[in-house]
């Protein structure tokens, strides 16, 4: 009865959303108070207390995993309860994983290495088949997100370190097409180093997740090292950017929205519970 009533409040979000009228701008990084001292957040279960990417479904659940096994959590934003679970093989896929995109009834997680694993939901405490693909991205690459870009039915893959030869002043998102399941040998963004670094933290931008606004169509990065977001257009402009108040944010890896377009930002916990954060569109 508790998965119904949240469901139910879920729905009556996305009404309210629905309604609400939006600001006139392809941009979208200023309808949400990223500089909040103390935004809505839970407390996440010991189980994702190393949690790395963020994914929505198109139903409206948010899904979520760890960054050392291939188990995927279904996740009550709400409460920060794990509603189910389930592996990538009967013992779960030992990997370094850091992103994670949904397509329809696909499922996709990427390692740091580059290499993408596809795969269907599963039941509670279930372990499902999956595919695994190599892309010409390695390690040096250190890729940290992953997202699906319906425009190019492409996974965009942010790097957080090697951006590829020829690329040194700049981060690189990678696309890998669905339809040839090839990665595209230049990047699709190129993030200029000197304009991100100018009022992060530490002078750094290195990218942890991103996602696409569901409204706009642009592209949110997340840098955990930089306590920062960027927003880019479909063609790679930068369209705004803002940097986080200090502490707000421990380590912010993953990043999704909500279907009332809330912003959902999780955090690892260290030595401590990892937390999901909220921010809801400005009133």
């Amino acid at each position: 009865m508790e998965r119904l009533s949240t469901f139910g409040l879920l729905i009556s979000l996305c009404c309210v959303a629905s309604e609400r009228p939006l600001p006139d701008s392809s941009s979208a990084i200023s309808w949400y108070d990223l500089a909040d001292k103390k935004p809505s957040s839970v407390e996440l279960p010991r189980k994702l207390r190393e949690i790395s990417g963020l994914a929505m479904s198109p139903d409206g659940r948010l899904f979520a995993h760890n960054d050392e096994s291939g188990v995927v959590y279904e996740v009550d934003y709400l409460k920060g309860k794990i509603v189910k679970s389930f592996s990538l093989g009967r013992f779960a896929v030992r990997a370094d994983f850091e992103g994670l995109a949904i397509v329809g009834d696909r499922f996709f997680l990427v390692t740091s290495w580059g290499n993408l694993y596809e795969f269907s939901e599963g039941g509670d405490r279930n372990y499902v088949a999956y595919k695994m693909y190599r892309t010409a991205l390695t390690l040096a690459h250190d890729v940290e997100g992953l997202c699906y870009d319906p425009d190019t039915h492409s996974l965009l893959m942010a790097c957080k370190e090697y951006p590829g030869k020829g690329y040194a002043k700049s981060k690189a998102v990678y696309a890998f097409s669905l339809e040839t399941m090839k990665l595209q040998k230049k990047p699709r963004f190129l993030l200029p180093l000197r304009k991100l670094t100018r009022e992060t933290r530490h002078k750094l931008f290195n990218p942890s997740g991103i996602e696409r606004h569901p409204k706009t169509g642009t592209f949110f990065v997340l840098a955990a090292q930089g306590e920062s977001v960027v927003e880019i257009s479909p063609t790679g402009e930068l369209l705004g950017q803002v940097t986080f108040r200090g502490g707000t944010h421990k380590h912010a890896e993953g990043i999704t929205f909500a279907p009332d377009l809330t912003l959902l930002i999780s955090d690892e916990g260290g030595r401590k519970r990892a937390e999901l954060t909220r921010y809801p569109i400005k009133k």
